[in-house]
């Protein structure tokens, strides 16, 4: 009986310091973006502002909506430079928005992150110069291969996946 007590705490302690808390959006694509770069943001017109509140109306949404328009800061996968893959925030200037990764970037956060919970959804535009977003959540699935979101070289090791 003793040596199954034993074993059986044995066990535990096994369990517990090989286990890991919480989820992670990792993976093993490396990107890089530097938001210390000057960038030209897509400006909404009047017809897509249109098409946005048209779409708020139709879901029948009455929460914050947050714009985000394509950027010319480059995005580099794999080491391959590429434009048009990162999307800032209008209304929430200190996120931005890396669609080829899913990741959402926020500066001082304390990691990108894929977001994506509490009934959080993304439209894009078919010209996919913007995206409507809805009931945007200051958190998601952390990616914990990226240090701290700053103005200045961000690095992560994440998926390549795009909701779109």
């Amino acid at each position: 009986m003793k040596n199954q007590f034993l074993l059986l705490v044995v066990a535990i302690c096994y369990c517990t310091i090989s286990a890991h808390a919480g989820d992670d959006a990792s993976g093993s694509t490396p990107f890089e973006v530097d938001l210390s770069k000057k960038f030209h943001a897509y400006e909404m017109t009047p017809a897509d502002k249109r098409w946005s509140k048209s779409l708020v109306k139709n879901l029948k949404y009455q929460g914050k909506v947050v714009h985000f328009v394509r950027t010319t800061l480059k995005l580099s996968t794999k080491g391959v430079e590429q434009q048009g893959g990162v999307y800032h925030a209008l209304e929430m200037p200190d996120y931005f928005y890396v669609l080829p990764s899913d990741a959402m970037l926020i500066i001082g956060a304390p990691h990108p992150y894929s977001p994506g919970v509490n009934g959080f959804s993304m439209h894009r535009s078919t010209s996919g110069d913007f995206i409507v977003c809805l009931n945007l959540q200051p958190g998601g699935v952390p990616i914990h291969s990226g240090a701290k979101v700053i103005i200045g070289k961000n690095q992560w090791n994440g998926r390549l996946w795009s909701r779109f």
